[in-house]
Formats: C-alpha cells, structure tokens, sequence
C-alpha cells in the first residue's frame, strides 16, 4: 500500500508493508523524499505521524483536530541535489488499546515536513480488535447466540452492541453494550445491560427501562493458554457469569 504527497519542488512517497492491522501489530515501511527540480533544496523536515482523524472532519476539510498517537522525525535539515532523494525505513507499534476503525474515523499515517499535521499526505489504516478480543466475541455470538451490531471507538475501549437471542432466558434484555480492552496485558470487559422491568406510576403499572452493570478483569494467564492460543473456556465462564445480571431469577 502507498501514498504520494507532492509540495513542490518535493515529492514524498509512503510504502506501507500490509493492507489491514490488529490492536497490538507493528506497521512498517518506508518513506521516500525526493526533489524534483533542476536546483538544490534544503528540507527543514522529513516526519510521519501516526494520528487518530475523524471522517467527517476530514471530508470536510475543517480541522480535523488529529490526535496524535505517535511522532516519527526521519531528517532534519537535510540539503537534496536536484533529482536527489532519500528513503527512511520506518515502523509503529500499535497499542493493544489503540483505536480501531469504525464509521466515525480511525488511525492515519500522515506524512510530509514540519506542517504535516496540516500540510502533508495522509493515508488512512485498517485496524481490527486485538485477536484475543475477537475470540471473546466469537464466543458471545456463538456459545450464547448473540448478535453482533457494530463496533467502534469509545475512549480507551472498543464498544460493542450484542442482540439477545429470542429465548426464555432473556425475555426482559434488550441488548448489551460491552467495552472491551487489553491493556497491560490485562483483559478488561466492562458490560452494560438495558433491561425492562415493571414499575408503577400512580395507579397504574407501567413498563420501564434501566441499565445494569457489570466489570470483568482477566489476567494473562487466564485467557491464554500454553503456547499462547485464546481460552475460550475462561471467555465463556466469565460471559456467562456476567449473563446472570440480565437473566430471570425464575424462567418460565
């Protein structure tokens, strides 16, 4: 994948090794400057940004108002004889929280000199959850029959909308969001249940609508197993603990 920024007289050319990434992955290539005209230029500096965007910002060239993830400065006051040109190797290592992509907005290399926050190339990646996060989802949706509606960036976590099944076991649930996250290699799972309930009004008896939570944290050593594969039976023990806040004490 690559992605050219022109700023005459310089050309600057972003090869990246890949075309998607999950939470955690390293990202690297290389980052060519070349001067395309007949004198010698002197280059203030050559940088990449690892940045957050959002789209809409983005399409509608306002500011954006980037949040800087990580700063890479490959040359600094560097002199190009005409024709001439200078290719930097490059990597970032993404966070095993980093934002992923969603509708909203996602991670972007942007590339170019000193302004290159507002003045330079931007190639926007595709970050998936962190693999280990998406076991723990494959086990909601498959061990306990939930529907998955999206995912995207809340904060520091990866929100997640899950539809109950249509079953006796969560007649009052009308869905969960759940924020997940690895971070310090710990596994934190943050759930949000809306239920309905019965409640009354003056005389009369009304359905209403009300949240419960629950917090999960998930050491190392238990959601792996030896030689590093997921422990799908420790994602489903503690997904059907967290369950027990949204099922019936009594089912019909």
């Amino acid at each position: 994948m690559r992605s050219t920024f022109f700023k005459q007289p310089l050309e600057h050319q972003i090869e990246v090794e890949g075309e998607t990434w999950e939470q955690g992955e390293v990202i690297k290539g290389k980052l060519r400057v070349r001067n395309m005209s007949g004198g010698t230029v002197s280059v203030d500096a050559v940088q990449i940004v690892l940045a957050h965007g959002l789209l809409k910002a983005i399409k509608e060239k306002a500011d954006v108002g980037w949040e800087v993830q990580e700063k890479l400065e490959m040359a600094k006051n560097i002199s190009l004889a005409p024709g001439g040109e200078q290719i930097h190797e490059w990597s970032f290592s993404l966070p095993t929280d980093c934002p992923i992509t969603d509708k909203q907005g996602g991670l972007f290399l942007l590339f170019g000199g000193e302004e290159v926050l507002s003045k330079g190339g931007r190639l926007n990646l595709q970050i998936k959850l962190h693999p280990i996060l998406q076991n723990f989802l494959q086990t909601f949706t498959t061990q306990f029959r939930f529907l998955e509606k999206y995912q995207k960036r809340k904060a520091e976590w990866t929100e997640v909308k899950l539809i109950p099944p249509d079953s006796r076991e969560f007649p009052n649930l009308d869905y969960v969001n759940c924020f997940l996250r690895i971070h310090n290699e710990q596994l934190d799972a943050h759930y949000r249940f809306k239920v309905s309930g019965l409640g009354r009004s003056g005389q009369q008896m009304t359905i209403t609508k009300k949240f419960r939570e629950h917090e999960q944290r998930m050491s190392k050593e238990d959601y792996l197993q030896p030689g590093g594969f997921p422990n799908r039976a420790c994602f489903r023990e503690n997904i059907d603990q967290a369950l027990n806040i949204a099922r019936p004490e009594v089912i019909f």
